[in-house]
C-alpha cells in the first residue's frame, strides 16, 4: 500500500506551502519547492488547502478544485478577484457596478460574508482584496460545509500568502495603462539569520488612476509582511499582516429601457463604456481601509501527528456610495435614478481553528485523520442609509455636480454572528488504488442584532451538520475516478437597498444546499486535466414582484459538466483553459409560480475561455500570450423576460524576459477589438439593470529582480 500518499505533510493546510517555502532543514515533514528558471509547471499547481479534508493533491481528493499561480496572474496583470477567475469557466461575474468585484460559483453567487478565505480563515466582507502578497487562488467548488463550514452552495474561494524565500530577493514592477494609470509594486524577502530560522516577506503596492472625474479612476495603497520562525524540527510558527486602503469611484448598475413600441416590455439600454464616462459623481467615491492579521503555530507531537493552531482577525471599514439609475430611454436619458449613502460601516471577523492531524492503521486498512474545532465571531456595524439625487442626466452627457450637504443620520444596527464547529475527517486507504473519504461537521449558527432604540433581538440560532461522502479510484499517480456526495449551509442574502423591496436591508435565514458529483482528473509532469459532472440544489432568493419581498422559495437547481486543463501542454506551450455547459432551473416556487421552469438570472448555458503563453522559439526570452474569454446568452431576471446576448473578448499579451538585466517586460491588451459587451446582470435580487462590460485596455509593465 502506497501509505506516502497519506503522510503528515499532506495534511499541513496550504499557507504553510507556496512556491518559494521557507523552513528549516531539520523539518523534514514541510514541503520545500524552489523557484528556477524552468516553465515546466508555470501554471498548474498540486497541493492546495481544502482545509478540514487536510492540504492534499488534488488528485486525492474527492472534489473539484481549481487554483490559480502568481505567476499567471503577474502575466496578466490582474488586478481583483474577477481578473483572476475570468480563466475558469465555471466562475460568472457578478458585480453590481464597480466597486468591488465579486462572483458567482456555478451559478451561485459567493456569499458576501463568508465565501472569501485567506489561508483558510475568513475575511471581513466588502473589500477587493489585493493580489501582491497572494501566491495562488484556490477555487474549491461544491457546498463544501465539511470543508469550510457557512459558506456558499458554489464553493470558496481561497487566497493562498506569499511566504518567506530561502534566497535574498527584491523585485520591482512598475506599470502604465490606459486612462493615466500608474502603478508600482515592490516584492521582497529572504533569510533574517544565517540558520535560515527565520525568515520574511515584505510586499508594497501604490496604484492611482485619475482625479475621480473619470470612470476608471482609483487611488489605492497596499501594504503587507510575512514572518516564519522555524523554532526547532517540531515547532514552525508563522505571522502575517497587511493594510489596504483603496478609493475607486463609484459606477452604477444602468437600468433597463422601454421597448418604443410596447412599453409594457423592457430593453437593454443603450451601451456605454463606463471605464471612458463616470456615471456617479465625483465625490461619490467607494472608500474601505482594511486591517489583516493572522498567526499559525504547528507542532509535530511525533513523526505521524501533528497539531494546527490558526487565528485570524480581518477588518473592514467603508464609506459608501451607490449611485443607482433605475430606467433610462433609448437615446440614453436617465429617467429615474438616485444616491443610496451607507456612510461609516464597519466589519471584523475573528476566526480560530485548532485541529490535529495524522496517521494510523485498522487491520488491512490505513487511515489519515483530521479532527478540529473551529470558531468565527463576524461583527457588522451597518444598516443605516440615506438617498440624494443623482442628476447624471444621460449616459453620453453626465451631469457632475458639487458634494451636497450631507443629512444628518442614525446610529448603526450592531449586528453580531457567532459559528462554532466540531468536524472530522477520516480518508480510509483500503487498497493502492481504492480509498473513501469519509467527513462530518457540526455547526452552531447564532445570528444577534442590536438596532438604534430596540432591544437586542435573535435572528438565528441554528444547528447544522454537513457531511462529506467521497470515493476515489485512482489505478495510478496520474489518474484518478471519483464521486461524492456533499452538503453545505449558507448565510441567507440581504435585500439590496435600492431594489425597491418592502424589506430593504432585512437579511434573511440560512439555508441548506447539497451536491452530488462525479469526475476524472489526469496529471503529467506539469500540467492537470480534468472533467466534472455536478448537480446542486438550493432554495432560490429572489425579489418577489408580486409581494413586492425579497423572499426565500422554491428549488434552485444547477446541473453541469466542467473540463479544465492548466499547466504546460508541450515544450513551449503553457495553457490555462476552461469550459462549462449548465442546465439550471428554477422550480417549486408558490410565492410567484409563474416562474417555474424559468432560468435563474446571470447563468449562462455554456461559457469558456482559453489562455496560452507560447514561447517563440526564434528569440530567446520572448513569449506571445492571446486570451479568449466567451459567455453565452444569459437571463437578465429569474422572470426570463430579458436576455443579455453572448460575447467573446480577446486579450493579446508579450512578455520578454531580459534576462541578462534580471528584467521583464510586459504589454498587453485587454478586449482587443473594442467589443461592446454586459458583464453582469446583477446578483442577489438586484434585477433593474447591467452592467457593461470594459472598452479597450492597453497595460505596460517592467519588472526588475535586484
Amino acid at each position: 500500500m502506497n501509505v506516502k500518499r497519506s503522510s503528515v505533510s499532506l495534511v499541513v493546510l496550504s499557507a504553510l506551502f507556496s512556491h518559494t517555502s521557507y523552513a528549516n532543514s531539520g523539518q523534514e515533514n514541510i514541503e520545500k519547492l524552489n523557484v528556477t528558471g524552468s516553465r515546466s509547471a508555470l501554471y498548474d499547481t498540486r497541493d492546495v488547502n481544502a482545509a478540514a479534508l487536510g492540504t492534499k493533491d488534488t488528485q486525492l481528493l474527492p472534489i473539484s478544485i481549481q487554483s490559480f499561480s502568481d505567476a499567471l496572474i503577474a502575466n496578466q496583470r490582474a488586478k481583483t478577484l474577477g481578473d483572476v477567475l475570468a480563466n475558469d469557466a465555471s466562475v460568472q461575474n457578478t458585480a453590481i457596478g464597480t466597486v468591488f468585484d465579486f462572483v458567482s460559483l456555478r451559478g451561485f453567487q459567493l456569499d458576501w460574508t463568508n465565501g472569501l478565505r485567506r489561508d483558510g480563515l475568513a475575511l471581513a466582507p466588502f473589500q477587493d482584496v489585493a493580489l501582491e502578497n497572494i501566491q495562488r487562488l484556490d477555487v474549491i467548488k461544491g457546498p463544501s460545509g465539511l470543508i469550510s463550514g457557512v459558506n456558499n452552495p458554489g464553493g470558496t474561494v481561497n487566497y493562498v500568502t506569499k511566504r518567506p524565500t530561502q534566497k535574498q530577493f527584491l523585485e520591482v514592477t512598475g506599470e502604465v495603462r490606459s486612462r493615466n494609470g500608474k502603478y508600482l509594486h515592490l516584492d521582497s524577502g529572504g533569510p533574517l539569520d544565517a540558520e535560515k530560522n527565520w525568515g520574511y516577506r515584505f510586499n508594497a503596492a501604490a496604484e492611482d488612476t485619475g482625479d475621480f472625474s473619470g470612470g476608471d479612476d482609483l487611488k489605492r495603497y497596499f501594504l503587507s509582511a510575512a514572518l516564519d520562525w522555524a523554532a526547532s524540527d517540531k515547532l514552525f510558527v508563522r505571522f502575517d499582516a497587511d493594510f489596504q486602503d483603496k478609493k475607486v469611484v463609484s459606477q452604477p448598475l444602468i437600468g433597463l429601457a422601454q421597448d418604443p413600441n410596447n412599453s409594457d416590455i423592457s430593453i437593454l439600454p443603450p451601451y456605454v463604456d463606463t471605464s471612458d464616462i463616470l456615471l456617479g459623481q465625483p465625490w461619490g467615491r467607494y472608500e474601505t481601509q482594511s486591517y489583516n492579521l493572522a498567526t499559525r503555530v504547528d507542532y509535530w507531537l511525533t513523526d505521524s501527528w501533528q497539531w494546527v493552531n490558526q487565528f485570524a482577525y480581518s477588518d473592514n471599514n467603508r464609506f459608501t456610495l451607490f449611485p443607482d439609475i433605475y430606467q433610462v430611454d433609448t437615446a440614453g436619458n436617465v429617467l429615474s435614478a438616485a444616491i443610496h449613502v451607507t456612510p461609516d460601516e464597519k466589519y471584523r471577523s475573528y476566526a480560530a481553528v485548532s485541529f490535529l492531524s495524522g496517521e494510523f492503521q485498522t487491520g488491512d486498512i490505513a487511515h489519515n485523520l483530521v479532527a478540529g474545532v473551529s470558531l468565527r465571531d463576524y461583527q457588522s456595524a451597518d444598516g443605516r442609509w440615506f438617498e440624494l439625487p443623482n442628476p447624471v442626466g444621460n449616459l453620453f452627457n453626465p451631469v457632475h455636480t458639487s458634494r451636497p450637504q450631507y443629512p444628518d443620520y442614525p446610529d448603526a444596527t450592531i449586528t453580531d454572528t457567532k459559528e462554532n464547529s466540531l468536524f472530522i475527517t477520516d480518508t480510509l486507504y483500503i487498497s493502492d488504488t481504492f480509498y473513501a473519504t469519509l467527513g462530518l461537521r457540526h455547526i452552531r449558527y447564532e445570528k444577534l442584532q442590536h438596532a438604534p432604540d430596540s432591544v437586542q433581538e435573535t435572528l438565528d440560532n441554528q444547528r447544522f451538520t454537513t457531511p462529506l461522502i467521497g470515493l476515489n479510484y485512482n489505478p495510478s499517480d496520474n489518474l484518478a475516478f471519483y464521486a461524492s456526495y456533499s452538503e453545505g449551509a449558507g448565510e441567507g442574502g440581504v435585500a439590496v437597498i435600492g431594489s425597491g423591496a418592502i424589506n430593504e436591508g432585512e437579511s434573511l435565514g440560512p439555508q441548506e444546499s447539497e451536491q452530488l458529483e462525479a469526475g476524472v482528473k489526469f496529471q503529467t509532469q506539469s500540467a492537470t486535466y480534468t472533467l466534472a459532472v455536478f448537480e446542486i440544489e438550493k432554495m432560490l432568493e429572489y425579489h418577489n414582484r408580486v409581494s413586492n419581498y425579497f423572499v426565500q422559495d422554491g428549488v434552485q437547481s444547477h446541473r453541469g459538466i466542467e473540463l479544465n486543463i492548466n499547466g504546460k501542454v508541450s515544450d513551449a506551450l503553457s495553457v490555462v483553459s476552461s469550459v462549462t455547459l449548465m442546465d439550471a432551473s428554477l422550480d417549486k416556487l408558490v410565492g410567484q409560480p409563474l416562474i417555474n421552469g424559468n432560468r435563474p438570472a446571470n447563468v449562462p448555458k455554456f461559457q469558456a475561455n482559453l489562455f496560452l503563453d507560447y514561447q517563440v522559439q526564434a528569440l530567446a526570452g520572448l513569449y506571445a500570450q492571446l486570451g479568449i474569454f466567451h459567455v453565452g446568452e444569459r437571463q437578465q431576471n429569474v422572470l426570463n423576460s430579458l436576455s443579455l446576448p453572448a460575447y467573446t473578448r480577446a486579450d493579446l499579451g508579450v512578455k520578454y524576459e531580459l534576462s541578462a538585466l534580471n528584467t521583464i517586460f510586459r504589454l498587453k491588451i485587454e478586449n482587443l477589438f473594442d467589443k461592446e459587451y454586459w458583464l453582469s446582470a446583477g446578483a442577489k435580487g438586484v434585477d433593474w439593470g447591467v452592467t457593461p462590460g470594459k472598452g479597450r485596455t492597453w497595460i505596460a509593465s517592467m519588472t526588475y529582480s535586484f
